[in-house]
């Protein structure tokens, strides 16, 4: 049987480490392994596309992949009490893995460089495998998926992080997928393939800063990582930096399991205080929106739209293919507010409900704004002003991408803001101040902390 941590020795190291002669320059790794292929992407009408239908519902020929179909909204949740918008409906649960190994004393991740149609910097850095039953068992008749073997097959080996987490909630109905890393032992040999490296923290970090390089799904499994280890604490001392002194400190705190059962107990409080109920419709039931052999979109062409693409990339499991993307309005902005409270930096999320969520409700960044669901600056989010914070006040501003399988240039730029301690901040009910080892908590217990809360916690590796 594979053994499970709850916390995860030497990571903090990794962190610290800021290149390897492994894979001595990050960056030019990625940008080679884009270069040594070649891609294209075009927009084509959803009537186009080889082996998919539109009606009721858009669905593959083969029943598999995933559908978009409509859903019907009634919540007392938020502004909007009811409402009907296209869902993405994929059941199947997927593995984002990432193998880990200590190489010289220090863990490095093996990260592959992949290529997804709908990421605006289209090669990215992702899991050690992606996949959902329908790639890996080969439904599209492409190659086999490299080191699936790692996560199918636990014998022997250490299970750093293993849940099944939610995804983008807003626009997929109860998805989840399993996010895992598991180590394998210094000695045991592993064949590094093309598109591999292996990466420290520290080089994943440095991504993370640079913004589109690290893809979601890869931040999600990172987002599992704990540097509450009661071995790295001598290393804290190595940290130069105020705030990143904080952050691990943060995660060192409020792990105790009084704390985390007072914070589910919150959570539940907040559930039971808000309905929700949706019912899945045909895509020709949504008054508001336009369904089309064309494309699926808003009338007044808010929120997002459902779009062909027509993909080859030599990279990839299968030459090309065509499949429907989802492509939201831009200007997302997902940001935490944090502060350092009782001698601690905690982080301010909010208790909010999604219409896709499993169970509801989940923990969420303090400000999750799409601007197209907005109707002008009054209607704006609880504590959007944060998003205007003075510069001193900001600690991380970058611009990642969202799932480019499923979602066509969806860029959310992630903002940290970390507010000095003599300010008040005045929040909501539904709002709460908590640690990161708090959250880490809730992260590796299951359905609790939301997926764009999830990657602004990996951004603060």
């Amino acid at each position: 049987m594979p053994t499970k941590v709850s916390r995860s020795a030497g990571f903090l190291a990794s962190s610290l480490t800021p290149s390897t002669a492994i894979t001595p320059d990050s960056d030019s790794f990625l940008e080679k392994r884009s270069a040594s292929s070649s891609y294209s992407v075009e927009e084509v009408p959803l009537d186009a596309l080889p082996n998919w239908r539109i009606g009721d519902r858009l669905s593959h020929s083969s029943g598999r992949f995933f559908a978009v179909e409509g859903l019907s909204i009634r919540t007392d949740f938020g502004p909007k009490p009811e409402w009907c918008q296209p869902i993405i409906i994929q059941p199947e649960i997927g593995i984002l893995g990432i193998i880990v190994k200590r190489i010289h004393g220090v863990h490095h991740f093996l990260m592959q460089a992949k290529m997804e149609p709908g990421n605006s910097e289209l090669v990215q850095y992702a899991a050690t495998v992606q996949a959902t039953p329908s790639n890996y068992q080969r439904v599209h008749g492409g190659r086999p998926t490299p080191y699936l073997e790692y996560f199918r097959e636990h014998a022997g080996r250490r299970i750093v992080f293993d849940q099944l987490l939610s995804e983008h909630a807003s626009w997929y109905l109860h998805k989840r997928n399993r996010n895992m890393i598991v180590e394998i032992p210094e000695d045991e040999h592993i064949a590094v393939a093309d598109d591999f490296a292996w990466l420290t923290l520290g080089q994943l970090r440095h991504q993370l800063e640079r913004g589109n390089r690290v893809n979601m799904n890869a931040r999600t499994v990172l987002s599992g990582i704990s540097y509450a280890a009661q071995d790295d604490a001598d290393s804290y001392g190595d940290i130069r930096d105020p705030f990143r002194l904080q952050v691990v400190e943060s995660h060192a705190a409020g792990r105790s399991n009084d704390e985390v059962s007072a914070a589910m107990t919150w959570l539940i409080d907040q559930k039971s205080k808000f309905s929700l109920d949706v019912r899945r419709i045909s895509l020709g039931e949504m008054d508001e929106w336009a369904s089309g052999t064309d494309s699926i979109r808003h009338r007044e062409n808010r929120y997002f739209r459902i779009v062909g693409l027509s993909v080859s990339a030599t990279s990839r499991e299968v030459g090309a293919w065509s499949q429907p993307m989802l492509e939201p309005t831009s200007g997302n902005v997902v940001a935490l507010i944090c502060q350092r409270r009782a001698g601690v930096l905690q982080f301010l999320v909010q208790a909010m409900i999604q219409p896709g969520l499993t169970d509801r409700l989940e923990l969420a960044p303090t400000v999750q704004l799409t601007p197209g669901t907005y109707s002008g600056p009054e209607d704006l989010p609880p504590l959007a002003e944060y998003l205007d914070a003075p510069q001193s006040w900001i600690r991380l501003k970058a611009v990642q991408s969202e799932d480019g399988g499923r979602f066509l240039h969806a860029d959310t730029t992630h903002l940290v803001v970390n507010v000095p301690e003599e300010h008040t901040i005045d929040a909501p009910d539904n709002y709460r101040w908590m640690t990161l080892g708090s959250l880490n908590r809730l992260i590796r217990s299951g359905h609790y902390v939301n997926v764009e809360a999830r990657s602004l916690i990996a951004c603060l590796l």
